[in-house]
């Protein structure tokens, strides 16, 4: 008996290290003062007087089952990098660095490259680096061929600028970013719905109204809103990320106690994946707004004079506005 017979492969884990560091090290930045596969990543923390880290760990939850009945996996490694930078954005901070962790059944050398590069192009299209990671073989966790993949990402701001939504006042107004469609959440529904059960959709049916079929349309990557906020970070009184909980669920993660959010479902038409599921599933569509982003992955709240700028500068939707009330949202 040895290691590899009890179901780890250092071997593999070792060729894997060797094909994804190009990669890799493409990520890095002037900051980063460590090399690659280092025990421990460095990255130099430059241009702040008093810096707050702001760090998020997140999974692409059950989009992984979905990419490996597909059989692509970069998507879901741009899925979890974008993820964390949207996270961590709501509190208005500059994302600096990532690290992830996959965890395989059984290691496949070609997918975990594919996932990694997938990570790695979008860091590097964010300006974020990937100063490190873990890759876990782990028998009789998961079932054959399962996998997860989880990402951590830590960004900085400077003290005393930290977007918390503490001054939303009534008034405001709510603008909607539009988002690529189901991005890391509400899989496990959609997955009962569309592709499990009695009669599950080919991967490659069309989506009605779409060019795109049922399995594109399911793993478009998960949109970061880096350079929408940025162009008018200033102005913002808030910002929430559209995840899983959908608008109430993290709409109220960020109002104060005595104001109320009214989101009109109206101001926008939800991408037609969304009416696919509901009509498939017969769900409610409460139920949908409760677990689906329904097309719109982050929510701004600005003051109305400012309104129309951010509407402008970041291609948004008017979609609500703030009144006195409970901290409840109130979808209309």
């Amino acid at each position: 008996m040895d290691y590899r017979k009890a179901g780890v492969d250092i071997a593999t884990l070792d060729r894997i290290k060797k094909r994804i560091s190009r990669a890799v090290k493409r990520t890095f930045t002037e900051n980063v003062v460590t090399e690659f596969g280092h025990f421990g990543g460095g990255f130099r923390l430059k241009g702040y007087r008093k810096p707050v880290l702001v760090a998020s760990t997140d999974s692409v939850g059950t989009k992984v089952k979905v990419a490996r009945l597909a059989g692509r996996y970069d998507t879901v490694g741009a899925d979890i990098v974008n993820h964390g930078i949207n996270d961590i954005l709501c509190t208005g901070a500059q994302p600096l660095f990532f690290l992830d962790y996959l965890a395989f059944s059984k290691l496949d050398a070609d997918k975990v490259a594919e996932i990694v590069k997938g990570a790695a192009k979008a860091c590097r299209k964010e300006g974020v680096a990937l100063i490190g990671g873990e890759t876990a073989q782990l028998p009789g966790v998961y079932k054959p061929g399962e996998y997860d993949l989880v990402g951590t990402i830590v960004g900085a701001i400077e003290e005393g600028k930290l977007i918390d939504g503490s001054s939303i006042k009534p008034g405001d107004v709510v603008i909607g970013l539009r988002s690529t469609g189901l991005h890391t959440n509400g899989y496990s529904l959609a997955r009962k719905v569309l592709i499990e059960g009695n009669a599950p959709l080919p991967m490659d049916a069309p989506v009605p109204g779409t060019k795109k079929t049922v399995g594109q349309a399911l793993l478009a990557v998960h949109k970061s809103y880096r350079k929408e906020v940025e162009a008018v970070k200033p102005l913002l009184n808030g910002i929430a990320h559209i995840t899983g909980g959908g608008f109430e669920g993290n709409v109220s993660r960020l109002l104060p106690d005595n104001v109320d959010c009214v989101i009109k479902k109206k101001s926008w038409k939800p991408q037609p994946i969304f009416r696919l599921i509901q009509i498939r599933g017969q769900v409610a569509e409460d139920e949908m707004y409760h677990v689906f982003n329904m097309g719109i992955g982050m929510v701004l709240f600005v003051r109305s004079k400012d309104a129309e700028e951010v509407r402008e500068k970041t291609r948004g939707i008017i979609i609500g506005r703030i009144e006195k009330g409970k901290g409840r949202v109130n979808l209309a």
